[in-house]
């Protein structure tokens, strides 16, 4: 990616006095990550790298819509324009992701401050700006950053993004509300520093918001019920390379100095369902064999009382 994306990643928010290009080319880098996004995983191959932009662009838009593929016709928006980010949120948050609105809480916490920590475009993160939230994005990837302020100010939101590693950051003991982490843990190599990083900047009292994928998902039992079909159909999966790393059992273990731990297993498509299981109804579905796990969990109260101790 070039110098438009170090320019606009500085910390800051400074609102819309850049005009925008409808045209930008993006690069390697993050976008690597971004790939293998833990929600949609036939997405969970590399990318080439940009040398075909148009390609690069649509590898983004599928990743972040929770599509198999970006659509291929003339009424697809200019990359990067302001309908190319709204065409994204529309599918991501539509049918196979109606669950994120509901419980990532968007419209639940206006006037608080809230942490984005993950990979992505910000469609989420944005959503609590637009409800009145405080948003602060960080990020070690200044290509990232960049996407994600162009989302927010071609929105008329506002919002700092910092650059930074995900631990430690440079935020003060107690300063935020809310923390969203989202499509992270499962990639860095010490989760459970970020988990207390979290901690650390989290208010007494302040949630977490954890979003990464599940180990038992529909791909585990199909491969425990159904052996032998993946040896007779010679079929593949990402789960046959790397599984999910986390349970709910190993997720509360992870946040395990949080209190008051609730875990929901979130996101299938019923034609990913063997056909034998098809005529259960979807909520059911999705609650056994869904592909992703949300953790919600709180900061002790008591912590208030043990840092003026």
């Amino acid at each position: 990616m070039g110098g438009w994306a170090a320019d606009w990643a500085t910390e800051g928010g400074e609102g819309m006095e850049r005009r925008y290009s409808s045209k930008l080319h993006v690069g390697e880098g993050w976008a690597t990550t971004l790939a293998q996004d833990l929600l949609e995983p036939e997405h969970q191959r590399g990318f080439a790298g940009p040398h075909n932009p148009s390609d690069f662009a649509e590898r983004l838009y599928a990743c972040e819509a929770l599509k198999p593929a970006a659509p291929r016709n003339e009424d697809v928006a200019e990359p990067y324009s302001l309908q190319w980010f709204l065409d994204i949120e529309t599918q991501r948050h539509s049918r196979q992701g109606r669950w994120i609105p509901r419980l990532l809480e968007f419209a639940k916490h206006p006037g608080e401050t809230l942490l984005g920590l993950g990979h992505g475009l910000g469609t989420d993160w944005l959503q609590y700006a637009r409800h009145g939230a405080a948003v602060v994005v960080c990020s070690p990837s200044a290509e990232q950053l960049g996407l994600i302020r162009r989302n927010f100010e071609l929105r008329g939101l506002a919002g700092r993004f910092v650059q930074t590693g995900f631990a430690p950051l440079p935020l003060e003991n107690a300063c935020i509300d809310v923390a969203c982490v989202s499509s992270l843990l499962h990639e860095v190599a010490q989760p459970q520093e970020v988990v207390d990083e979290v901690y650390r900047v989290l208010k007494p009292g302040g949630k977490v918001l954890a979003v990464t994928g599940a180990r038992y998902d529909v791909d585990f039992w199909h491969h425990l019920c159904f052996p032998l079909n993946r040896w007779l159909l010679g079929r593949r999966t990402p789960r046959d390379k790397q599984p999910a790393p986390f349970s709910g059992r190993q997720l509360r273990r992870l946040f395990g100095r949080f209190g008051e731990h609730r875990v929901y297993k979130r996101h299938l498509r019923r034609s990913e369902v063997p056909h034998l299981w098809r005529w259960m109804p979807m909520p059911m579905l999705e609650r056994m064999l869904g592909r992703v796990l949300v953790l919600k969990a709180f900061k002790p109260l008591s912590t208030a009382m043990e840092s003026h101790s």
